[in-house]
């Protein structure tokens, strides 16, 4: 009883003291816990964000940020989860800125998926690549990504080429058969897309024109790519029967087209008109010239350097007429009277110039063309000298930048322009002497050497077709031009042959009969065809093509030496010098004065220099 009196005793007491003694709070410790807990967690989510930062990985970064600063919200932490905000956006945007595809991106982006893995069994995968591709910009998601990569990879290890199961190449028809085609064939074929044809290359011929404005934009203005119909400038000189530039405008556009009758008669009745006016006289004169009536055009610049003995364009005209000895004589004249009527006029020293430049004075001509240049700022002829007198001091870079700067300051000057279609030709740029010769044609429709010129340079490049045009508007002012007539069937022949070799024999076969409505004798021209073929494929390095091609045309005409010529060099890039040897030899058997079969030699080792 006494143990039980005790413990009951005890048990009171402590009931006491408990109540006598201070409890702490239980919900202040439990705070005071749970904000040190979530300090800590914020902690680590910094450090953790701040390592994906330094790592560039601004988007993770900032995803832990803002948990620490959900755990723990301060000014620091509030600080850099708008820093990170505007890394992530840069970056990319967040993850809430990725948009779903709605339901019918989704859609569309199942059937793009569905018709590539159709196309994939096919073995069609670069078709199967672009319908993926349009997928996954629909739909990024990881099926349509891996998809993707997977058929890049297809692809790469193909070489990059579409392969089909069931395509198989065209047979290419050989080129020792082609000339044996029988030229009745060709021209009773009915398949005649003749007009479609001749179309576009003249269509692609008159493109170039702009190619290289985009370089300068200086020399044309704006109506020169919407020119006027001839409707158009008929009604125009019409309506204003007085003003001289409407009048000209017309004429050269009758020149243009042709219609030569139509424009004397323009030029004819404004000089009657205008008396006074040295332009006038001027335009007759030149009309007259273009066409090899000197004696006219002398009477008709007489005129217009009585009335004005300093005109611009007559001086700029003669001082850059050369070639023929009448046209000297006529450019000689002409300056001779206005350097009397006005000695301290440009004409005279014009005239010093060209005869430095006859007696190849070159060094004197260029400084006498540099101070008439500063002397007479208006006068492009000078600039024009000057580039000639480079080309004799044999700097045709400096002759380059004198003929471009005469064309900057006169963009009509038609001399300067094919000086430096000259030039381009000389440096073997055929294309860009072609566009240059383009220019001067514009300028003066007549002007049938540059038309020639234009079409040579177009053959030497390659450009076939747009050759086979410029020859034949040559034809239509020079219907009787030998040399087109043997040069412009192997332009078409060529056509002929390559539309042939790919597939394209309707167009072939048209190119084929346009040859022979050019010149029905084959065996003048069908040689040099074939020599230029040889050379055309070798440069492709299509070398079978090229030996059949050089065989050809020794078989057609076995004692022209520049198909052994050609045909040795084909040997030579095959590396089979031995056979070279024999080609160039043959060449030079056949012509003994050949520097380039005995150049090759050389080069060869088989002869000594």
């Amino acid at each position: 009883m006494r143990s039980i009196y005790i413990w009951t005793t005890r048990l009171t007491l402590a009931i006491a003291l408990v109540g006598i003694l201070p409890v702490p709070n239980n919900s202040s410790i439990v705070l005071a816990q749970s904000k040190k807990a979530k300090a800590s967690q914020a902690s680590k989510y910094a450090k953790r964000g701040n390592s994906k930062a330094k790592k560039k990985d601004y988007r993770g970064a900032l995803s832990d940020y803002k948990k620490a600063y959900k755990l723990t919200p301060s000014s620091n932490y509030k600080k850099k989860v708008q820093q990170l905000t505007s890394l992530a956006k840069k970056q990319g945007g967040t993850k809430s800125s990725k948009k779903k595809p709605s339901k019918k991106q989704a859609v569309q982006a199942t059937a793009f998926a569905k018709r590539g893995n159709s196309k994939a069994k096919k073995k069609d995968y670069a078709g199967a690549l672009k319908d993926f591709q349009k997928a996954y910009k629909l739909n990024p998601s990881a099926s349509n990504k891996k998809k993707v990569q997977q058929l890049q990879s297809i692809l790469k290890k193909r070489g990059n080429q579409v392969a089909s199961g069931n395509t198989t190449k065209a047979k290419v028809p050989r080129l020792s058969d082609i000339p044996t085609i029988s030229p009745v064939k060709y021209a009773n074929d009915i398949y005649n897309i003749a007009e479609a044809f001749e179309l576009s290359s003249r269509n692609l011929a008159r493109a170039t024109h702009y190619l290289d404005d985009t370089e300068k934009k200086k020399v044309r203005r704006i109506k020169t790519m919407m020119a006027p119909s001839t409707g158009d400038l008929e009604n125009a000189a019409r309506t204003e029967p007085n003003d001289i530039r409407k009048q000209v405008d017309l004429a050269r556009d009758y020149e243009g087209n042709s219609r030569f009758e139509d424009a004397k008669e323009i030029y004819l009745k404004l000089a009657a008109q205008n008396p006074f006016n040295a332009d006038v006289h001027f335009h007759l004169g030149s009309f007259f010239s273009r066409f090899g009536q000197m004696t006219k055009a002398r009477h008709s610049f007489d005129e217009a350097m009585d009335v004005q003995p300093n005109h611009r364009a007559t001086i700029e005209a003669m001082a850059t007429l050369f070639g023929t000895k009448e046209k000297r004589n006529l450019s000689d004249d002409i300056l001779a009277k206005s350097a009397e009527r006005d000695p301290s006029g440009p004409a005279q020293r014009m005239q010093t110039i060209r005869k430095n430049l006859d007696d190849r004075n070159f060094e004197y001509a260029a400084k006498l063309a540099q101070g008439g240049q500063e002397l007479f700022p208006r006068q492009s002829g000078f600039i024009y000298l000057k580039g000639r007198a480079f080309e004799g001091l044999g700097d045709p870079d400096k002759a380059k930048a004198s003929y471009q700067e005469a064309i900057k300051k006169d963009p009509t000057h038609h001399e300067s322009y094919v000086a430096l279609g000259d030039l381009y030709s000389g440096k073997g740029k055929h294309i860009y002497a072609a566009l240059t010769y383009g220019d001067a044609i514009r300028l003066d429709p007549a002007d049938t050497a540059s038309r020639f010129k234009q079409g040579h340079s177009y053959f030497k490049g390659s450009e076939w077709g747009r050759a086979a045009s410029s020859w034949e508007d040559l034809l239509h002012y020079d219907p009787h031009n030998q040399e087109v007539r043997s040069l412009l069937p192997q332009a078409y022949y060529i056509l002929a042959v390559e539309y042939n070799r790919i597939g394209e024999s309707g167009v072939g076969q048209t190119a084929f009969r346009k040859a022979l409505s050019v010149n029905k004798n084959s065996g003048q021209w069908l040689p040099g065809s074939m020599r230029t073929l040889g050379g055309f494929y070798r440069d492709k390095g299509m070398f079978r093509e090229s030996l059949a091609a050089f065989q050809e045309a020794i078989e057609l005409k076995p004692s022209d030496a520049d198909n052994y010529l050609g045909l040795g060099i084909t040997y030579w890039k095959m590396k089979e010098s031995g056979l070279a040897k024999a080609a160039w030899t043959r060449s030079m058997d056949l012509d003994p004065t050949s520097n380039d079969a005995r150049g090759w030699l050389l080069l060869a080792g088989k002869i000594s220099g």
